[in-house]
């Protein structure tokens, strides 16, 4: 299946090709190495390579991943989705035999190539050629880089050349990226161990966190949120109480309702959790959330008083899911609202408390939440909680 074209010609009018300098490719290519988010390195791609030859869709697929990222051209610009089961690493596909050989492969018709060896994109695409180049670091096999063009092409040798030049930059990026995920890892697995021991103190916030996390990310998605912003809300969303740590003991655990006083204490957790954070470079992301999931929609929140859209769009998705599985589980002193009277509540205060567009489309979903009933969980979002 693997074809190697050795010609200089620039290729036919599918694979026009505008030979880069190699101090403009030098100046294209010398950040990628430091783009350590991979939705930001896969767009960085895209440029650099279109800056010299014309291409339909760019995909990136890691060895150890379970999707694969893909971007079309789409006008001027490029539309990215994700694929998940896709056909691109079959063993008998090209991405498999690039990899075994430990070069570029050339496909130049995929007219004559057996559909079932390639993704099923490339057909709902219209694709017809293509250029798939190993991505290695050292001896270890990282993933492929694929390229794609509308037309059969003679794909030349200086651009199989230049791709080749490219890969290495992203798989060195790739391999930073994966770095800084480890070490984000480890650092974000201790934060959350604080957020652990904080809900370990009283049985009835055990898995709040978590909770609140896995709803907002499921209300989050509905708007199209994704990549970075979905991280974000996930680290977010799950350290949302963590300045609960500089709260004393007898305050949270009190058995009963807070007086005006101890309100005023807890509703200074969300400013000391900020601060928490706020040296850690990765979770600069998180830190509107942290701050500012109990502001209301009309500006009776804390700590900052904010209203409408001054509030943080995932600080207010965050908000309603926190107050949802509050309402919905057992406190000391009263039992678990149900999901339909939380919904009631929740209609009732769209404008005041709530986004009306956020709240709109939490209650599409909310009836099908879930909440582990073994394990009551409660954070008061108010006094009246």
């Amino acid at each position: 299946m693997q074809e190697q074209d050795t010609s200089d010609s620039v290729g036919s009018a599918a694979c026009q090709f505008d030979p880069p300098d190699s101090a403009r490719l030098f100046a294209d290519t010398g950040g990628m190495s430091a783009g350590l988010d991979l939705d930001f390195l896969l767009v960085r791609l895209a440029g650099v390579v279109s800056s010299f030859v014309q291409v339909s869709g760019l995909s990136l697929k890691l060895i150890d991943a379970s999707e694969e990222m893909l971007l079309v051209k789409r006008g001027d610009d490029f539309k990215r989705e994700m694929v998940f089961g896709s056909r691109l690493m079959s063993p008998e596909g090209f991405a498999a035999e690039a990899l075994a050989a430990g070069q570029p492969a050339v496909l130049r018709d995929l007219a004559q190539v057996p559909a079932f060896t390639l993704p099923s994109y490339v057909t709902r695409e219209g694709f017809r050629s293509l250029v798939a180049v190993p991505l290695v670091s050292g001896t270890r096999e990282i993933g492929i880089l694929t390229i794609y063009f509308s037309e059969p092409s003679d794909v030349s040798s200086q651009v199989v050349t230049i791709i080749s030049v490219i890969a290495g930059v992203t798989a060195a990026a790739v391999e930073n990226s994966e770095l800084v995920r480890r070490i984000e890892t480890n650092y974000f697995a201790t934060v959350e161990a604080l957020t652990a021991a904080i809900e370990a103190k009283d049985p009835y916030t055990r898995g709040h966190s978590k909770r609140v996390t896995q709803f907002a990310i499921m209300l989050a998605e509905r708007f199209g949120v994704s990549g970075t912003e979905i991280r974000n809300l996930q680290y977010g969303a799950t350290l949302h109480d963590v300045g609960k740590i500089g709260i004393k003991g007898h305050i949270l655990n009190k058995k009963g309702r807070l007086t005006r006083e101890e309100y005023e204490i807890i509703k200074k957790h969300p400013v000391i959790g900020e601060h928490i954070i706020e040296r850690v470079d990765f979770l600069q992301g998180a830190r509107p959330i942290v701050r500012s999931h109990h502001e209301r929609f009309d500006g009776t929140g804390y700590p900052d008083g904010l209203r409408d859209e001054e509030i943080p769009f995932l600080a207010r998705v965050a908000g309603i899911a926190d107050f949802f599985d509050a309402l919905t589980s057992d406190r000391p002193y009263r039992t678990a609202f149900s999901v339909e009277e939380t919904n009631m509540i929740i209609r009732e205060r769209i404008g005041r408390e709530f986004d009306p567009l956020v709240a709109k489309e939490f209650l599409e979903i909310s009836s099908n939440l879930t909440k582990p009933q073994e394990v009551p969980v409660a954070i008061p979002s108010s006094m009246d909680l």
